[in-house]
This record gives C-alpha cells, sequence and structure tokens, in this order.
C-alpha cells in the first residue's frame, strides 16, 4: 500500500470512527448537571423513599423553593432526566429521557423542566433556570 492510499484509509477510518461515537453519545442534559452538588442540593432524608431511591443522590440539583416545596432537578439511575417536587415529609417525581417533564403534586402548581421553553408553551412563567411554572 503506497502512501496515498495509507492516507485515504486513515482518514476513512477516523471518519468512521467519528460517525460511530456520535451516534452513540448520551442524551443531552440539562446544564445544571454540569456544576457540582452543594449540600443545598440534596433531598432532605425524610422524603418519600420510594421516589427518592431511584434517583442517582449524587445528581440532585435544587432549582427554587416556593411556599414551602422545593422543586430539584436530578438523573434517575435509569440516567433519565427528572423533575422532583418536595414539601417536609413526601416527594413526587416525573422522569423521562426527553424533555419537557411536566409534573404536578397535590395543590401545586403545574410546573416543567426544560432547557428552553418550548415555542407551544405561552402560558408559563420562568421561576429558575430549567423550571417554569403553569400561570
Amino acid at each position: 500500500m503506497n502512501s496515498f492510499q495509507r492516507r485515504i484509509a486513515t482518514f476513512i477510518g477516523c471518519a468512521l470512527a467519528v460517525c460511530a461515537l456520535t451516534s452513540c453519545s448520551a442524551p443531552d442534559t440539562l446544564a445544571v448537571f454540569d456544576q457540582p452538588q452543594s449540600k443545598a442540593d440534596t433531598i432532605p432524608a425524610g422524603a418519600t423513599p420510594t421516589v427518592v431511591e431511584d434517583l442517582d443522590a449524587d445528581t440532585t440539583r435544587l432549582l427554587w423553593t416556593d411556599a414551602g416545596l422545593s422543586y430539584y432537578a436530578a438523573l434517575s439511575d435509569a440516567g433519565d432526566q427528572c423533575v422532583v417536587i418536595v414539601d417536609d415529609l413526601e416527594a413526587v417525581s416525573g422522569c423521562s429521557s426527553n424533555l419537557p417533564i411536566t409534573l404536578r403534586s397535590g395543590g401545586s402548581a403545574t410546573i416543567m423542566l426544560a432547557e428552553n421553553l418550548p415555542d407551544e408553551s405561552a402560558d408559563w412563567t420562568k421561576v429558575a433556570d430549567h423550571l417554569w411554572r403553569a400561570t
């Protein structure tokens, strides 16, 4: 094989490797997960265990607190993105591999976890980075 053929073979090999890497890459996650977890980002120990045990505890991030409720973003053990609403003793969560995620708990407003507000979602108010409340 001459030098020209080796260069062509190398180029083709590199191109195939790039294609393979990009097609197998993990789905995009919210930028909030790029920052280290702080103590305030951890969900309180008294929260409903069945919700919390399905989450990767190292990924919880506090997004907003309002009227005794705390709103978190997290990743599930399966790698899905989740929105979690926590009061003093209970927690509810909604998880999906695709954003946006909407969730409502009891008397709380409907909330949406998303990178950006989708165009078709006009009746929402941004309350924190990645978090909107239905108006």
